[in-house]
């Protein structure tokens, strides 16, 4: 991938002996249209992926001068940011009581919804950022985009700290449901491994995904609850059923509802979960249909 994991080229592509090589060194031709082989390649090359994710977030403390001080700061500053503007300047409370309630629920909105906005814009370009080692060695491509989407799960770690700590000082009292956010978090990791698939395959197309990507999240920041609640703005029915079936409004939503006990649309929770089914799996058989293609990028 990086300069810094060149080391770990000869393990990723394990290329003595691939999985569907036979005894007299002939490779099938037709091996590549099998999904039980190519998901077996992932398999056996997921020490890969917990090597490349460690080593992406140790580069990223080394070339900041904050280090791992950074990753804590970096929420603090976006939530401060936007509380100063909505909550301060435009005496916007998001149709909450309180400027503390109005904190956490931002806080929560925006945390959940950047999970999912670094892990596809960088996911977007794991094809086109690693055409040297596409080239170079023979390896499931899918590994790329599992590998950015596995460091911004644990770049995000110290993120959703910061979440629990606002919503605890913003006065909400802890409860067994707070763990339930671990699983939806889960859950959303599955979901943006998919749109990663997606996106990825899309950029090592049109380039210009990587430029569109910001547009479109800008828009969903807006379109997914982060900053004001449905409930009390949004009254057409047709407008909340664009709310409803957006997945990201689906996830924030979820964590709100484990973390400050606000209501949640049980229609917004099947959408998730269907979307969760369809962009994962459809999103690794579409990625995948292209694998002949990525080393021509």
């Amino acid at each position: 991938m990086r300069q810094g994991h060149a080391a770990t080229t000869s393990s990723l592509g394990s290329a003595a002996m691939p999985s569907d090589a036979r005894l007299d060194g002939m490779v099938d031709a037709h091996a590549h249209s099998r999904m039980g082989v190519y998901l077996a390649q992932c398999w056996d090359r997921r020490s890969y992926c917990w090597y490349v994710a460690r080593s992406d977030v140790r580069e990223r403390q080394i070339y900041t001068i904050l280090g791992s001080v950074w990753y804590l700061l970096n929420p603090v500053l976006s939530i401060a940011t936007y509380f100063l503007v909505f909550g301060v300047v435009l005496e916007a409370d998001g149709g909450l009581d309180g400027s503390a309630q109005f904190l956490a629920f931002i806080t929560i909105g925006l945390f959940v919804f950047q999970f999912t906005q670094r892990a596809v814009t960088f996911g977007a370009s794991s094809i086109v950022a690693n055409t040297g080692l596409i080239r170079a060695i023979r390896f499931p491509r899918a590994l790329l985009p599992t590998s950015t989407t596995l460091t911004e799960s644990i770049t995000a770690i110290p993120t959703f700290l910061v979440m629990f700590g606002v919503v605890a000082l913003a006065g909400e009292t802890p409860t067994f449901r707070w763990l339930l956010v671990i699983g939806i978090i889960a859950w959303q990791a599955v979901f943006n491994l998919g749109s990663s698939f997606v996106a990825a395959r899309l950029t090592s197309h049109f380039r210009d995904t990587t430029q569109i990507l910001p547009f479109v999240f800008r828009l969903l920041l807006y379109g997914s609850g982060v900053l004001f609640s449905v409930d009390a703005y949004i009254d057409n029915d047709r407008f909340r059923l664009l709310f409803v079936m957006n997945p990201l409004y689906g996830f924030i939503s979820m964590v709100r509802w484990a973390l400050m006990d606000q209501p949640v649309d049980a229609g917004a929770v099947l959408c998730t979960a269907a979307w969760t089914v369809v962009v994962t799996i459809g999103g690794f058989i579409w990625f995948r249909a292209a694998e002949h293609e990525y080393d021509r990028v």
